[in-house]
C-alpha cells in the first residue's frame, strides 16, 4: 500500500542518490548536490502555500514525489506533477500517488481544477494521468524541435463529482 507524506529536509539525501542519471525535469530534484537546494525551496514553498510536495512510500521506503504547485490567482487551479524513482516504476506507484494527491487537492485545498503537461511520448504519463480521470484538453505542437507537451485537466463539480 502507498502512502503519501510531506517533504522533509532529510529527503535531499535520498532523491540525490536515486535520481542519479535522471533527466531534468522542471519540479523535480536534480541528482546532484542542488537535490538539497530544491528541497528547501521546496519547503519554502510549502510554508507560503505556494507548493505542496509530498513524498510517496511503499512499504516504508521512498519511491517518489508528487507535487502541487503553480496555482492561479484565485488558488482554483494548480498544476500536479509527479516523478518516481527508476527501480520502482511500473508497479503503479506515480498512478496511486497522483490519486491520493488529487484527494488532498480537493479536499484540503477546495480545487476546481488541476491540470498537467505530458510530453507526448511518454505513454506511461499519460497512462497515469488517465487512469486518474484527467483528461486531454490541449494538444501541443512542436516549435524549435522542443518537445512536445499535452495539456491534461482534471474538474469537479460540486461537492465532488467529475465534471
Amino acid at each position: 500500500m502507498l502512502e503519501l507524506r510531506p517533504l522533509e529536509l532529510d529527503d535531499a539525501a535520498w532523491l540525490a542518490r536515486v535520481g542519479a542519471g535522471e533527466p531534468a525535469i522542471d519540479g523535480v530534484p536534480r541528482p546532484d548536490a542542488s537535490a538539497d537546494a530544491w528541497v528547501r525551496e521546496q519547503l519554502r514553498r510549502r510554508g507560503t502555500g505556494e507548493a505542496f510536495v509530498f513524498v510517496s512510500v511503499a512499504a516504508g521506503v521512498p519511491v517518489g514525489t508528487t507535487r502541487l504547485a503553480c496555482f492561479t490567482a484565485d488558488r482554483r487551479t494548480a498544476q500536479v506533477s509527479y516523478w518516481t524513482v527508476p527501480q520502482a516504476r511500473g508497479r503503479g506507484h506515480a498512478t496511486a500517488a497522483s490519486g491520493l494527491t488529487l484527494v488532498f487537492a480537493r479536499e484540503e485545498l477546495g480545487l476546481y481544477r488541476v491540470r498537467s503537461y505530458v510530453a507526448r511520448r511518454n505513454a506511461a504519463s499519460r497512462a497515469v494521468l488517465e487512469k486518474n480521470s484527467f483528461i486531454r484538453t490541449a494538444v501541443g505542437h512542436l516549435r524549435d524541435s522542443v518537445e512536445i507537451l499535452d495539456r491534461y485537466e482534471r474538474r469537479w463539480s460540486g461537492e465532488s463529482a467529475w465534471m
